[in-house]
């Protein structure tokens, strides 16, 4: 497959998409610490609900990488954004937790399955082949720059006005970005519906190759990438949301808060392109066996040696070696199964992605209900984490596609 400069122009939209409704998703903790008041509830109590929508997100995940192979990217993605914007919208105007759960949990699950990495590397990984690391490194490090840019822009809010205010203007941002998917996205060469071929004219589209959801189930890399997925979604979900409220806890400002998320996001971004990179260099196992080696040593110091010094080395090494994994292992994937059906085998598989997010987030507030801190929750990651290192040695590694001689 010849790769298209348009290509390039993909990459930006799902950039884009997945800044602001995963940016948005990730800023959700910069509210934790007020939405409560104003709800009647508890922190655990709001982080439950935001589990409820990792958990539907789950489950709507399948669903949506099939829509990807049939619908196209264009759908799947205005469905996610239509659903983000107004899942914030309405819990901005929330009163009880029934309506977070209902916005946050049931719209924010379908938006974050349809605008989800495993959408954006779907319809990424079909325009590139040589470069695909690269590109994929690129679109997911757009939830890093929306890391950078929002907290800060949503304390300032918070302080300003109030965090319904903050949280209204996130969700009518994200609405904003829909014409620009309706009007820019389109199929790769060779992944549009096929037209009639004329009686002398042999097509000169290359089959898609590849494995079937199917085949894809039967093979054991499939569960050793989904176990992985589900140590990923545990350890970035728990820091994401609950680190805003560990660093109030610890007797700092919301400034300070802002700033560890947007140092996250900040040096994410680097991160992600430095290891999509690499990831086409060494292949995509090297790579992730070197960042979920870094994520296990850097969260066991946070809870053996806590302190400032730990926690910096846990953002630092957590921004340049732990945002990747999603990009590495859907170029991993598609290595390991092609491309004929990315969408669906990657949505079944980052189901356990999203179950390790809600595990994450739930743990947090129930560690923090029951014991205090976070230390629980911490140890959790670490041992799942110890878990998907494992797996990620027993992964085979990935397989070259057939090159497809095209006809004269």
């Amino acid at each position: 497959m010849r790769e298209s400069a348009y290509g390039w122009v993909i990459v930006s939209i799902t950039f884009l998409t997945l800044a602001l409704v995963l940016g948005s998703r990730f800023s959700l903790g910069m509210f934790l610490p007020y939405m409560p008041q104003d709800i009647d509830a508890s922190i655990a109590d709001i982080s439950a609900a935001m589990a409820v929508s990792m958990i539907g997100a789950a489950i709507v995940q399948p669903l949506t990488g099939a829509m990807i192979d049939r619908l196209g990217g264009r759908f799947v993605l205005s469905l996610g954004l239509i659903c983000a914007g107004l899942s914030l919208v309405g819990t901005s105007l929330a009163t009880s937790q029934w309506q977070v759960v209902m916005f946050i949990g049931v719209g924010g699950a379908i938006a974050y399955a349809a605008a989800s990495p495993v959408s954006a590397t779907s319809i990424v990984a079909t325009w590139f082949k040589r470069r695909r690391g690269v590109a994929l490194g690129i679109t997911t490090s757009g939830t890093k720059l929306a890391m950078v840019i929002l907290p800060p822009i949503v304390a300032a809010l918070i302080v300003w006005s109030t965090w319904r205010t903050a949280m209204f203007w996130l969700g009518t941002a994200v609405l904003a970005l829909i014409p620009a998917v309706l009007l820019l996205l389109k199929p790769a060469p060779g992944f549009a519906k096929p037209r009639p071929p004329t009686a002398n004219v042999e097509a000169a589209v290359p089959s898609v190759t590849g494995s079937t959801l199917k085949q894809a189930l039967a093979v054991r890399d499939f569960w050793l990438v989904a176990i992985t997925l589900f140590a990923n979604g545990l350890i970035m979900n728990l820091v994401f949301i609950h680190l805003p409220n560990y660093v109030l806890r610890a007797g700092y400002d919301e400034s300070l808060a802002a700033l560890g998320l947007a140092l996250l996001g900040g040096i994410g971004i680097l991160g992600t392109i430095a290891t999509g990179t690499l990831s086409d260099w060494l292949g995509g196992r090297n790579v992730l066996l070197i960042m979920f080696g870094a994520r296990g040593i850097t969260a066991l110091f946070v809870v053996v040696a806590p302190g400032p010094e730990s926690l910096i080395a846990f953002v630092v090494v957590f921004g340049l070696l732990g945002y990747g994994a999603i990009g590495v292992i859907g170029a991993l994937a598609s290595e390991l199964f092609g491309r004929k059906a990315i969408g669906a085998i990657l949505g079944s598989a980052y189901v356990f992605n999203q179950l390790g997010g809600a595990t994450g987030v739930f743990a947090g507030g129930a560690s923090l209900a029951i014991t205090g801190d976070y230390g629980a929750s911490i140890w959790l990651a670490i041992l799942t984490t110890v878990g998907s290192f494992m797996c990620i040695l027993l992964i085979r590694g990935g397989r070259r596609e057939p090159q497809v001689r095209l006809a004269p």
